[in-house]
């Protein structure tokens, strides 16, 4: 009797489906953090929001709401402004209580909202639509961002539940990134950041699906493929520039499938030849092209990874923004989960090309956007300043497969969903403790929730 009621208890469990696990956990989490979060903590916040009241032609007068600074170069930042607020008692009476009319769209504060190409604006839409709704419900700035948070909120769980439900492989990994604080932070605010993580994640996704049926030699036509792939590339196309290295894989998968059409055998040798020529040619690119900032740069990137305080690039891809993110002690506890979930995989979904592309466009990506920031004039320290974990974060999604390729070396079980149900704990504890550090500090101790207090400005090589 006891055996059987166990053996239903491990059946119930494996039928949970990670997309359903995301969505129970990000409704919930992300509400939450829609709500609960103040205002403005989020990074380039009150650049977002008059992006989206120009786009919707739904322009206030913040500054009548004592919130004048811009998010870029402006002192003082916003996080010290709203905390300000909140230590002398007229938090909500500015934000929540205090009418706004709509004034010309060309009396936006921020002025970088104004007069881009329509492309990119693409990706503040749904928070546009969020903020014309929150002024008509009530034409305070703060039910403007709210209601905007959880039109993004929807937007994000909505699109990240049929991605994952679609995915032939990698579900859980997907539910798991998805519903870090990085990404519900990103979900529940007005940031262009929600919209470029759906794009990237719709994309890898297809083209992950599109792997496993080349693998297993299933019949994949040139219609076919192009009807999958069209929409999930526009869509990146129109998000963040750093994201279109996506387009590398998919020109390798579509020149994949052209060599099986015509049967043409390429050899291992002359793959890996084939790509040290371009990663060479592309060496001598740059340093043909920034030969005069070379040394500058190579200084930056050791002192860079020297850098004992330098978080970015280590805390901030998963546990939190640059604002806010989990107490350093968790930090081993959510990496080490995520390692084991990566070497969960131990069998071979996509065939190897896709997983040393995977490889490849994340460390694309993330020496690119350093080097990037090291040769920007308005970053002259000797440590690369500038790039957030949440460059990076959405790109983690195409690393399980090269970590398959680990885990036939070193062998994780999975007996049991003891793993399946330690991942989703720590999942909801980093929710959990990334919330209540922001309730703590802006709420009990009234502190700005910026980088400035959280460490990052305490370079050893500066």
């Amino acid at each position: 009797m006891e055996n059987g009621i166990l053996d239903k208890r491990k059946i119930k469990m494996k039928e949970v489906r990670p997309e359903r696990l995301f969505l129970l956990i990000a409704i919930i989490a992300g509400l939450a953090f829609a709500i609960v979060q103040p205002l403005f903590i989020e990074p380039d916040a009150s650049y977002h929001f008059d992006k989206s009241t120009y786009l919707s032609n739904t322009v206030v007068d913040r500054a009548s709401a004592d919130f004048p600074a811009e998010d870029y170069q402006s002192l003082p930042v916003p996080f010290t402004t709203v905390s300000s607020m909140m230590k002398n008692g007229t938090y909500y009476k500015n934000f929540f209580e205090k009418k706004l009319p709509v004034i010309s769209k060309n009396k936006v504060a921020d002025k970088r909202a104004i007069g881009t190409k329509w492309y990119k604006d693409i990706m503040h839409i749904v928070p546009a639509l969020g903020v014309k709704l929150g002024h008509a419900i009530y034409p305070s700035v703060g039910s403007m961002v709210i209601t905007a948070r959880i039109f993004s909120l929807l937007f994000f769980i909505v699109s990240m539940y049929f991605i994952i439900k679609k995915l032939k492989a990698y579900k859980m990994l997907f539910t798991v990134i998805s519903v870090s604080p990085v990404s519900i932070q990103l979900a529940a605010s007005l940031s262009y950041d929600c919209f470029n993580y759906v794009a990237c994640a719709w994309l890898i996704a297809t083209l992950i699906n599109l792997a496993i049926d080349i693998k297993d030699m299933k019949k994949v036509t040139l219609v076919n493929f192009f009807t999958r792939v069209i929409l999930p590339t526009f869509a990146v196309y129109f998000s963040k520039s750093n994201s279109r290295l996506l387009f590398i894989l998919l020109l390798l998968t579509f020149l994949v499938l052209i060599t099986q059409k015509v049967n043409f055998q390429i050899k291992k040798w002359q793959a890996i030849l084939t790509t040290m020529v371009v990663i060479a040619l592309g060496i001598v690119f740059y340093v043909l092209k920034y030969h005069d900032q070379l040394r500058v740069v190579i200084n930056k990137f050791i002192y860079t990874f020297m850098e004992p305080y330098y978080s970015v690039l280590t805390t901030q891809v998963i546990s939190g923004t640059s604002t806010v993110a989990v107490p350093a002690w968790f930090y081993p506890i959510q990496y080490t989960t995520l390692i084991l979930l990566f070497l969960s995989y131990t069998k071979e979904r996509v065939p190897r090309w896709f997983a040393w592309a995977g490889l490849f466009l994340n460390f694309m990506n993330l020496f690119g956007v350093l080097f990037k920031f090291a040769i920007s004039p308005d970053f002259t320290e000797h440590v690369i300043t500038g790039p957030q974990g949440r460059y990076f974060t959405v790109f983690l999604l195409l690393l399980a497969p090269i970590f398959t390729l680990l885990a036939q070396k070193i062998r994780v079980t999975t007996q049991g969903n003891w793993l399946k149900r330690t991942v989703i704990l720590v999942a909801v504890l980093a929710l959990v403790l990334n919330l209540s550090v922001t309730i703590l500090k802006f709420y009990h101790l009234q502190v700005p929730m910026d980088e400035f207090r959280s460490g990052i400005e305490h370079y050893i090589f500066k």
